[in-house]
């Protein structure tokens, strides 16, 4: 399907991709499912229907959905190593979004962007604003989830720039607090391993080397690994693991840092 991609994509730029515009009723909504279907599907399965909206935009015209695919698109480009070809078609879904006027968009293909492939072929620091500004827009048309999502990210991004601790906790703890009042718990879930981590760092925890304190809702580090594995959290499991990882190695715990690992 990435091989049918390619070809299809040979030798066209934005100007040709846009010059015809869906408007067949049922392919409208055929690609609306399959973004929707995309997002919310495991990811081993969610490649081959961003593929499948990339193709349909080429064989039948853009629309709202295509920004999403060229987005997803080039995170498998970024994943394979393709980082040239990743950069241009990201580039690609930003220009498509900005022309079909998709804002509603505009959160989600962020979140794809900068935390994948922006990441690895931008300054960290340039990211920093566009995450931020994806965060204010998903809010405005409702889209918090999403919102939610680049709120983790930026705080991610923010400590690995080296922002100061006391700045970023302090950043957690009001978007933490947005995060609650859009009932979106479960997604910033992803971020409390990292608050533990700066609380670590900071001088706030019994054990530093290891990711237990406030932060973590359970009692301690392995109930909260045991729940994300009992709900098959993939992504929460490799965000643990990081950050015990990570402070293990700061605090000279090589042993089980390398366990993490």
């Amino acid at each position: 399907e990435i091989f049918k991609t390619k070809l299809l994509l040979m030798g066209k730029d934005v100007d040709i991709i846009m010059s015809k515009v869906m408007d067949d009723k049922q392919m409208l909504a055929v690609m609306d499912l399959l973004e929707t279907t995309c997002i919310y599907c495991p990811y081993y399965f969610s490649h081959f229907l961003a593929l499948r909206i990339v193709q349909l935009s080429i064989s039948h015209g853009v629309s709202v959905n295509t920004a999403y695919g060229f987005a997803y698109y080039s995170c498998i480009l970024c994943h394979l190593g393709d980082l040239c070809n990743a950069s241009k078609y990201a580039k690609f879904a930003l220009d498509i979004m900005q022309r079909m006027q998709a804002r509603e968009k505009y959160c989600r293909i962020h979140s794809l962007l900068y935390f994948n492939v922006f990441l690895k072929t931008n300054r960290m620091h340039s990211c920093l604003d566009p995450v931020l500004e994806a965060q204010h827009e998903g809010l405005k048309v409702g889209d918090t989830s999403y919102a939610t999502l680049c709120a983790v990210i930026y705080c991610n991004l923010a400590f690995r720039c080296k922002k100061k601790l006391a700045w970023v906790k302090k950043v957690l703890i009001d978007l933490k607090k947005e995060a609650k009042v859009y009932k979106q718990e479960s997604v910033w879930n992803l971020a409390l391993p990292l608050e533990q981590a700066i609380l670590n760092l900071m001088g706030h925890a019994d054990k530093p080397s290891i990711l237990d304190g406030d932060a973590i809702p359970v009692e301690n580090i392995d109930s909260y690994m045991a729940n994300a594995k009992r709900n098959k959290a993939d992504r929460l499991m490799c965000v643990i693991y990081y950050w015990q990882m990570l402070v293990a190695y700061m605090f000279d715990d090589i042993e089980l840092a390398i366990k993490m690992a």
